[in-house]
């Protein structure tokens, strides 16, 4: 297990663990080097040609990059103030993915702002998009599509992340407002019904939804309380479930920002979040026992990988190394010190669940300095089979590809 280094090669930036170790290598490919200011990114086949493409959200704009050749299209120009998260669905059956668009992001103010807009295309997807505005709710932060109710069609689950009329320092007199929102059969045209999920977090500033057995979908929200499942039982009851308080630290150094569910097998799934949010901690929760089932029917194990980082901001499940279990990429944005600078790393786990609960992992820098990571996804861009990288910077303004080259050589 060699530490991970930079090489620069014939002008290409690689980064690797030592060879011979089994970890992949990485090649940057700048799509953007002045994206402007990032706060999101996503991947879905745009054009129906079977390559993934990037979806790059700024506060300015939203665009997608083609693949192969990444050639920047605008989808939206500033619709109303900031924008702030995105999530892509098929919503018309036609195969080829709508946006859901968080907008109008204000941080420090919770009595108004906050708005969703649904984008989608005309004859030409490489042409602006038309535009449906949905709703304002302020603090709108994180959005997702998952068919909570299991009825065969996602709703767009919406976390806001201070509760309405809270007030600062720590807006902990409001809770937040966890709600859905319902497509209609015509969703450009019809209303959209809303339906509160859960009012009882503080500060959720990150949610995922989990799918188990038979389909069924747990949500997971980080909040100052730590990590929560939310499920909903046969008779349509929404049950609630603390799994983790995340941060050790009395409040307001407590909880958890991000949350994010990998598996080491088939019958061991992972939990991974930045804790505290906006903060200096990555960690794995681990099942102290379990039989594959989901995240609310297990006990939790928690292990600190890193504690050095500067404003942890993105994390993502992978098996980057093609053993069959994942990796945790973890993505920050600040500096921690004069040589600590943002970025990109990768922890590589070692577990055995059948021996004990005890977790070992080995760091692999992806980017160092060249990435103030505010959010970054994992999907395969080539078609090698190999999961690849994309990161938005948010001071560094900039969208990279890492194309996963595999096993480095022997020397």
């Amino acid at each position: 297990m060699g530490k991970a280094l930079r090489q620069t090669l014939f002008g290409l930036a690689l980064f690797s663990a030592s060879a011979g170790d089994g970890f992949p290598v990485f090649k940057i490919h700048d799509i953007n080097p002045e994206a402007g200011t990032g706060l999101a990114i996503a991947v879905a086949d745009i054009d129906g040609d079977g390559k993934p493409d990037i979806i790059g959200v700024s506060a300015d704009d939203v665009a997608w990059y083609e693949n192969p050749n990444w050639e920047r299209h605008l989808i939206a120009g500033t619709l109303k103030g900031s924008n702030v998260c995105v999530a892509a669905q098929d919503l018309d059956g036609d195969g080829l993915p709508e946006l859901a668009l968080g907008a109008d992001w204000q941080f420090n103010n919770t009595k108004s702002g906050g708005s969703i807009h649904i984008l989608h295309r005309g004859q030409d997807p490489r042409q602006p998009w038309n535009v449906r505005d949905l709703l304002a709710w302020p603090s709108i932060h994180r959005i997702r599509w998952a068919d909570f109710n299991a009825d065969g069609k996602p709703e767009l689950i919406v976390a806001p992340l201070k509760g309405k009329d809270s007030t600062p320092p720590y807006h902990i007199d409001k809770a937040t407002r966890l709600f859905a929102l319902h497509s209609p059969d015509k969703p450009f045209e019809e209303p959209w019904r809303e339906e509160t999920l859960n009012e009882s977090l503080h500060v959720v500033h990150n949610l995922w939804a989990s799918v188990g057995q038979k389909n069924r979908v747990t949500l997971l929200a980080a909040s100052l309380e730590g990590i929560t499942a939310l499920v909903r039982t046969p008779a349509g009851e929404i049950q609630s479930e603390l799994l983790a308080r995340g941060h050790p630290e009395a409040f307001p150094n407590s909880g958890a920002g991000e949350i994010k569910v990998g598996e080491y097998n088939k019958e061991t799934p992972l939990l991974g979040s930045i804790e505290p949010w906006h903060a200096h901690q990555a960690v794995v929760y681990t099942p102290l026992q379990g039989d594959g089932g989901p995240p609310a029917s297990l006990h939790w194990e928690r292990h600190v990988v890193d504690d050095r980082l500067a404003g942890g901001h993105a994390i993502y499940w992978a098996d980057f190394d093609g053993d069959g279990a994942d990796e945790l990429l973890v993505g920050f944005r600040d500096k921690a010190g004069p040589k600590e600078l943002p970025g990109l790393n990768v922890y590589d786990l070692d577990f055995d669940p059948a021996r004990s609960p005890t977790l070992t992992w080995t760091k692999r820098v992806i980017d160092d300095g060249g990435m103030a990571t505010e959010d970054a996804v994992a999907e395969d861009l080539n078609g090698d089979g190999r999961p690849d990288i994309v990161a938005f910077g948010r001071a560094t303004h900039n969208i990279r590809y890492y194309e996963n080259l595999g096993e480095p050589a022997q020397p």
